[in-house]
């Protein structure tokens, strides 16, 4: 049986997003449902571009910004985060 390779997640801790949640939702480990840990992979990244994105209304949201396989997500809190996941498993 082959190992189903894990999907990535990018949480941007730019200034922005750090200070509007970014920061909260590095600690994932504390709020994920633990069988999500298993299925994803995790990585704090310096600045996802969305912000420029949002100032160029390319994307209609606000910080803080995750990207869940290729796909940019804003205004992310740990029970959104939570939801995607489930959704995207």
């Amino acid at each position: 049986m082959k190992k189903r390779d894990k999907l990535l997640v990018k949480i941007c801790v730019g200034t922005s997003c750090f200070v509007q949640g970014g920061a909260d939702l590095l600690l994932y480990n504390d709020f994920l449902n633990p069988e999500l840990l298993d299925r994803f992979e995790f990585e704090g990244c310096s600045c996802l571009e969305a912000c420029k994105a949002v100032n160029d209304a390319d994307v209609e949201s606000k910080p803080p910004f995750v990207m869940i396989n290729g796909k940019l997500h804003g205004n992310m809190n740990s029970d959104k985060l939570n939801k995607l996941l489930s959704d995207e498993i």
